[in-house]
C-alpha cells in the first residue's frame, strides 16, 4: 500500500476505533506516550531501540520513530511492548522512518 493511502485509511480506522470502543494505537498501529512532569514516560507499542544512552533514547516506532532527550535517563522497566523511562526529560521528538 503505497504511503499516500495511509491518509486516507487512518481516519477510517480512527471511526471504527470510536465505535467499537478499542483503543486507538492498536487500530492506527502507533505509539501510546504517557509523560508524567518530566521525570517519567512510558511508551506502548514502539519495535526496538536502535540508541541507549544516559541522554538520548531513539526508539523505533510507527509511523514516526522517537527520539527521546534528557539527562539521567534510565529505562526501569521493559518488555515487548513498553517502556518506562525515567530522568530528567526535556525533549520528546518525532522523526520519519527512513526507508
Amino acid at each position: 500500500m503505497k504511503n499516500n493511502d495511509n491518509r486516507t485509511i487512518n481516519p477510517i480506522r480512527e471511526k471504527i476505533a470510536d465505535t467499537i470502543n478499542i483503543s486507538k494505537e492498536i487500530i492506527l498501529n502507533t505509539s501510546k506516550i504517557t509523560l508524567i512532569g518530566n521525570k517519567e514516560i512510558t511508551i506502548e507499542n514502539y519495535r526496538g531501540i536502535t540508541e541507549y544512552t544516559c541522554e538520548k533514547i531513539r526508539l523505533i516506532s510507527s509511523p514516526d520513530n522517537i527520539e527521546i532527550c534528557g539527562c539521567n535517563l534510565c529505562i526501569k522497566t521493559m518488555t515487548k511492548d513498553f517502556l518506562y523511562i525515567t530522568g530528567s526529560i526535556g525533549c520528546v521528538s518525532f522523526c520519519p522512518e527512513r526507508k
